[in-house]
């Protein structure tokens, strides 16, 4: 019946072969293989981008954005082994999944074990049955790690050398409360939070071997140079200085699939002489390198005095609280005013049996405490479960659109 179901009308040929048809062509001709020259910055493949702030783009990577990665983890100081055992979840047509969960451990000779079709509420059986030493899993995956039946038992995790993190934003509270259950489990390092994006063919900075610093995403990787610029502009800042976050180096993309237009964007030639991605995120570098992220210049909340709010913040504070599994700040449509964006709190509770005006009372009173008056959100909803890209990020876009759509319609019967 499984058979069944998964047949597909494929038709094969020359460009198009079944697994064993592509095997078979090798045996018997393995002195006839030839090494051909290295093409320097030649397509070696497209990925498209997941289009969580637009229409989704094909980003093309090139031979030298391929092995720079690679180089990148082999280089960064965690030691690997031919024994060690790479955990490989994220989707293969996505960068992380075609570069750093694919290329990269083959590349360093790790036994890679992958899962075809992943599900989220299975990850404490998949980490306890194959016991990777090294593994890539966005925020998601490890709050859903740490409340499986696996961990709830008590099995360990002390064979975790990289517990890597990456892909979307992640708040204070959720961060200390990984790294303490993974401190408890017997993991030998903090999680290796990272940050990257398609257009430098994924990872640009992580922290390695246990140099962490809180709420930091690390600092470059080897074959990257970072900067902080003040926005829409090349002129850089100093450390500590708040601004876009751009990246050059032999990882950047070549462009974006019959797309000039959106790559003159995005792609800038600086003074210096080199092509930049300007990637659209605000942070800040200190003087050692850390990368600290604000949040997605797209995602900021412009309120109808303009004055601007950053959801990380926000989402900072409420995930302080002990029974915050996952939150999300975002704008949804004012009611109050024609102009501008009032902010909207989403909160997913770990335990659902307290009631939901009491600990609405208490985050509001943690709010209250530690967030300026005028950008403390004006609404709060909780959810039993947070929408997600098919990358496994929080869908913030949905947030708002079902939320501005609940209240068009409950506005449309009051008036009906």
């Amino acid at each position: 019946i499984a058979s069944s179901k998964m047949k597909a009308d494929i038709q094969y040929n020359d460009r198009v072969l079944k697994w064993e048809s592509f095997m078979e062509l090798g045996y018997g001709h393995e002195d006839e293989v030839e090494t051909v020259d290295y093409s320097e910055f030649e397509l070696a493949g497209i990925a498209l981008t997941g289009g969580t702030t637009g229409a989704p783009k094909g980003v093309m990577f090139s031979n030298d954005g391929f092995n720079a990665v690679a180089l990148d983890f082999q280089y960064c100081g965690v030691k690997y082994d031919h024994s060690h055992r790479f955990m490989n979840i994220i989707p293969a047509f996505a960068s992380y999944g075609m570069v750093a969960s694919m290329h990269m451990p083959l590349s360093l000779g790790l036994e890679m074990v992958v899962i075809p079709k992943f599900d989220a509420d299975q990850v404490g059986k998949y980490i306890t049955k194959y016991r990777p030493q090294h593994t890539l899993m966005v925020p998601a995956h490890y709050e859903k790690l740490m409340m499986s039946k696996e961990m709830r038992r008590g099995d360990r995790l002390d064979f975790f050398i990289t517990a890597g993190s990456g892909g979307d934003t992640m708040n204070a509270g959720l961060e200390a409360k990984l790294n303490g259950f993974l401190k408890e489990r017997g993991a030998m390092f903090p999680l290796s939070q990272g940050y990257g994006m398609s257009e430098v063919s994924s990872a640009a900075c992580c922290s390695c071997n246990g140099n962490f610093r809180s709420l930091s995403v690390g600092y470059p990787l080897l074959m990257n140079t970072m900067g902080i610029f003040k926005p829409g502009t090349t002129e850089e800042l100093d450390f500590n200085e708040e601004g876009e976050i751009c990246i050059t180096g032999p990882a950047v993309m070549l462009g974006y699939l019959n797309n000039p237009a959106e790559s003159e964007k995005i792609m800038i030639k600086h003074p210096d002489g080199q092509v930049w991605i300007h990637s659209g995120d605000l942070g800040s570098m200190d003087e050692d390198g850390f990368i600290f992220i604000k949040g997605r210049i797209k995602r900021m909340i412009i309120m109808f005095n303009g004055h601007k709010v950053f959801p990380t913040f926000i989402e900072d504070v409420l995930g302080k609280h002990e029974d915050v599994m996952s939150c999300a700040v975002v704008g949804v449509n004012d009611l109050d005013h024609a102009q501008g964006k009032s902010v909207h709190a989403v909160v997913q509770l770990k335990d659902k049996s307290r009631s939901q005006d009491e600990v609405k009372k208490e985050l509001y009173e943690l709010m209250g405490a530690e967030v300026e008056a005028s950008v403390i959100p004006k609404t709060l909803e909780f959810v039993d479960e947070m929408p997600h890209t098919g990358m496994g990020k929080i869908d913030y876009l949905k947030l708002a659109k079902d939320y501005d759509a609940r209240m068009e319609a409950a506005a449309e019967t009051a008036n009906a």
